[in-house]
């Protein structure tokens, strides 16, 4: 009798097996087959775009003109985002959205310059992330113009690591610049921080980092400041104030604050 019951429940699972192997080969041919027909029959056929950028319409949807064709449901929107933002710098931000059967709606931001840095003969124009917006034989106007930084390939060719090497740029039009491979922009990054955590970011017009023991920016075109290396960057703007609060801004002067526990008010007229 036990053994009976015992062939029964066997038979009964091999049935249960059966059936949950073939539910899921059935699954499976149905997604293939799915996947298959939305390659083939949903497909962006149409290209819409909202443009808040300096760039025209039409030349937007000329660099949009590739994804026209794309499988609307593998539509990789990471990956073109990439290339919008690379091909066309003062893209800043792009958004998809997809509207069945066949339409792709493109959202474009567009990137703000703020920075003009000099490096090795021409001049970088940055937005406020140091994404490079453009590369331009001289700085551009009315931005803050930036002195003196060092790159990783330009640090290369000083120290003579090759000429193949030196040409290489740690920067690219289209891309953010990596901090982390870039010492001078990184330590540029903490003192923008710094400044603006101080209320001063907007009163700089110039930064020289031509001497790497001694950065100096200036303030309302006028005032020098010396603030030496970028260590205790926020002891050095404290001293600052408190110098800015007891002179007047509107003469110029220099302010030499790298020595944070003894800052120096300096008038030049």
């Amino acid at each position: 009798m036990a053994s009976e019951i015992e062939r029964i429940n066997r038979t009964l699972r091999r049935r249960r097996i059966t059936r949950t192997v073939t539910v899921l080969i059935i699954l499976i041919a149905v997604a293939v087959i799915l996947s298959v027909l939305s390659r083939i029959f949903l497909r962006i056929g149409v290209v819409a775009v909202e443009n808040a950028s300096r760039y025209g319409s039409g030349e937007l949807l000329s660099k949009c003109d590739e994804f026209r064709g794309e499988p609307i449901l593998q539509f990789d929107k990471n990956k073109a985002k990439d290339k919008l933002q690379t091909a066309l710098p003062y893209v800043k931000n792009v958004t998809f959205s997809i509207a069945f059967p066949d339409r792709l709606n493109i959202s474009v931001e567009g990137a703000t310059a703020k920075y003009s840095v000099s490096s090795n003969g021409v001049y970088l124009c940055l937005d406020g992330d140091f994404k490079v917006l453009e590369i331009t034989p001289s700085p551009v106007e009315g931005v803050l113009k930036i002195d003196g930084i060092e790159f990783a390939s330009d640090t290369a060719a000083q120290n003579g690591s090759g000429e193949d090497e030196a040409q290489e740029k740690s920067y690219m039009l289209g891309k953010t610049i990596d901090l982390n491979e870039n010492i001078d922009v990184s330590i540029l990054a903490d003192l923008l921080d710094t400044l603006e955590k101080y209320d001063l970011s907007q009163r700089v017009t110039y930064i020289d980092f031509s001497k790497k023991y001694n950065l100096v920016f200036y303030l309302d075109d006028i005032i020098e400041v010396e603030l030496g290396t970028s260590e205790d960057l926020d002891k050095k703007t404290g001293m600052l104030l408190e110098i800015l609060s007891r002179n007047p801004s509107d003469r110029r002067a220099v302010i030499n604050v790298r020595n944070p526990g003894e800052g120096r008010y300096r008038a030049l007229e």
